[in-house]
């Protein structure tokens, strides 16, 4: 079974070259975005992409969850955290990650309902 999380990764167009690289390296990596999404959406918003996994085992010890965070980490230090999001709310209500600085419209949100 393992522990599941919901993730959102959107990678803007000036970040596309970092991340197709990035997945050059590893074809889990690649199949992972490419192939085991449960949603892409190649053009976002302008030149964007978006990756969408429900219920998924996210765990940096897999190494396509590890080139993706390789990915984020690279971002991070070459000045693109503005061209990449990413958000992942996990099992636990105060399991939540959020990463990058751009396409802010993508945010975790609580809410009750009745």
């Amino acid at each position: 079974m393992g522990y599941r999380s919901e993730i959102i990764l959107v990678v803007g167009k000036e970040a596309l070259p970092l991340f197709m690289t990035a997945l050059a390296k590893e074809p889990e990596a690649r199949a992972l975005c490419y192939s085991h999404a449960d949603k892409r959406l190649d053009d976002y918003e302008d030149g964007a992409v978006l990756f969408h996994w429900d219920h998924i085992k996210w765990y940096d010890s897999f190494k396509e969850v590890a080139v993706i965070e390789e990915f984020m980490n690279d971002c991070d230090t070459e000045d693109l955290e503005d061209h990449y999001r990413f958000v992942r709310v996990g099992e636990e209500t105060d399991d939540n990650e959020v990463r990058g600085w751009g396409f802010d419209h993508v945010y975790i949100t609580r809410s009750v309902e009745y």
